[in-house]
């Protein structure tokens, strides 16, 4: 069995390989990396092992030092390793959470599952074993430490994947897809990327070896997924990484045919760009996920929160408020279709869009109003999305001339950036601080103060 030992000497022996093919193609760290779309420091890193970017990294290592694919199957190599060994060091908490969270699911009169019910592998004395777990079973069976080892079954070799390419993989990865985006919500981002670019990977090979529409399906899962890892990577604040995955949703969406998602990353790139340097694009992402042509009344009503935003950009505060009401009418239209795609784009989370809006407006009173009436109605169980607009609330309350009411809001929001991990959470929560730096003799501004001077050092 692979051990911690031989995981690390593999990384730093990758690590080596790149740095030995970057002097050789004449690069510094400093020359490479805005080409491969890193930092200089994630190379330097990454060439003593000390950290360890994902597939795509070390993909456009390959295109852009010539390297016909090295680094990328170097990178499987370790990957396969790592794997190894932490299945073997998860099988025994894996086994007992779902032990202590039930695995015996619940049947009907016909002896047949009741309610959602999805397939895991665990693995014990080197075989593997399928078991069969309830959605709620599983989510309270995964903890942190253990994520990573879900579904973590071994790519099909090379010369049997062709005829073994099984339609209902599609249902498979869509339904994994799903419990992780209900895990990110309880575990944080951290836990969950490293599985996410796994399964990344497993299905890009299904989707190579499949031919037709069952190819078009997989590539559409594998833009839902690239997706999903760029929203996980800017959670974590790698905004390189999370731009880099969400263009190639795009592409792979558009060659797919996939025009409801298609119109879904046009909105995103435009929620992305209204926190970036890029404001201007805000209204021309916005108008081309509408003119994309989605007919989910969910999707729409996210790219008219986008275009909203875009009129804020611009001053143009009529049309900021027909746009938001575009966005308030097409989510109430949605009657009881709580699911699928865009489903996240309700009434409250377009009051919380609007708080946005006026804050960008200088309206900070109005926003304050539209962010309690969101949280008012935020599920509880969303923390790390209550989180982040606890904290806006916390920046509106700042600018309003309110620190007591706006270092409480902070407070709140610190604290659900540290159960969930969530940098971009943490970030907004440094905005209101920095703000609140003007009463400096307000006791509960201080308490903030503190607790963020806390937060950074144990981050």
């Amino acid at each position: 069995m692979a051990g911690p030992n031989e995981v690390s000497g593999a990384w730093r022996a990758l690590g080596q390989q790149l740095a030995a093919y970057r002097k050789a193609a004449g690069h510094t760290q400093h020359s490479l990396a805005p080409r491969i779309l890193t930092g200089r420091s994630t190379i330097a890193n990454t060439e003593v092992g000390r950290q360890h970017p994902d597939r795509a990294f070390w993909n456009r290592c390959d295109e852009v030092l010539d390297t016909d694919g090295a680094l990328t199957a170097g990178y499987d190599r370790v990957v396969a390793i790592e794997q190894k060994y932490r299945r073997a060091r998860g099988t025994a908490a894996f086994t007992t959470a779902l032990t202590a969270a039930g695995t015996t699911p619940v049947t009907d009169t016909n002896g047949q599952p009741a309610g959602e019910a999805d397939i895991v592998m665990t693995v014990a004395d080197g075989r593997g074993r399928h078991v069969q777990v309830s959605r709620r079973a599983l989510l309270q069976a995964v903890p942190g430490s253990v994520v990573a080892s879900l579904s973590s079954a071994e790519p099909l070799p090379s010369a049997t994947r062709a005829a073994q390419v099984d339609p209902a993989v599609v249902e498979h990865f869509a339904a994994l897809r799903s419990v992780l985006v209900e895990s990110d919500n309880r575990v944080g981002a951290a836990a969950i990327l490293p599985t996410a670019r796994q399964q990344l990977g497993h299905i890009a090979d299904y989707r190579r070896a499949a031919r037709g529409s069952l190819r078009e399906a997989l590539l559409s899962t594998e833009a839902r997924w690239a997706e999903f890892a760029g929203w996980l990577s800017d959670d974590m604040g790698d905004r390189d990484a999370g731009e880099w995955w969400l263009a190639q949703a795009l592409t792979m969406a558009q060659e797919a045919g996939d025009i409801e998602f298609t119109a879904y990353v046009f909105a995103r790139m435009a929620q992305r760009a209204s926190d970036a340097a890029d404001q201007d694009r805000v209204l021309g992402l916005a108008r081309a996920a509408e003119r994309a042509g989605s007919i989910r009344e969910q999707v729409r009503a996210f790219a008219a929160v986008q275009r909203a935003h875009g009129h804020t950009v611009e001053g143009d505060t009529s049309s900021f408020r027909a746009a938001i009401a575009d966005a308030h009418h097409l989510a109430a239209a949605t009657g009881t279709d709580g699911g699928g795609l865009g489903a996240f784009c309700t009434t409250a989370y377009i009051s919380a869009q609007e708080g946005e809006g006026w804050l960008r407006l200088g309206r900070p009173g109005v926003a304050v109003r539209c962010f309690g009436e969101a949280l008012d109605a935020w599920p509880e169980t969303y923390r790390r999305e209550r989180g982040r607009y606890l904290a806006r609330t916390a920046v509106a309350h700042a600018a309003a001339g309110e620190p007591e009411l706006a270092a409480a809001a902070a407070l709140a929001a610190l604290n659900l950036a540290n159960l969930t991990r969530s940098a971009r959470i943490q970030r907004e929560v440094a905005i209101a601080g920095r703000q609140l730096a003007a009463f400096p003799t307000e006791p509960a501004v201080q308490q903030l103060h503190a607790a963020l001077a806390a937060s950074t050092a144990t981050s």
